[in-house]
């Protein structure tokens, strides 16, 4: 492992999974079917991880 000290990818706020009510529904249940699969969590981590987005739609 090797830690680069610059930024390699810089990605815009947004995309297609957060353009509507449906698309962020059925990313949300293949983000919860991906964390059950590979046991790294269930609905608190996708609460986790969908709550940590908050504060990009305050931002702007």
């Amino acid at each position: 492992m090797h830690y680069p000290p610059r930024v390699l990818v810089r990605m815009r706020l947004g995309g297609v999974s957060n353009r509507s009510l449906r698309t962020m529904a059925r990313k949300s249940w293949e983000d919860y079917r991906a964390l059950r699969a590979n046991g790294v969590g269930g609905l608190g981590a996708l609460a986790w991880k969908n709550l940590s987005k908050l504060p990009q739609f305050v931002r702007r």
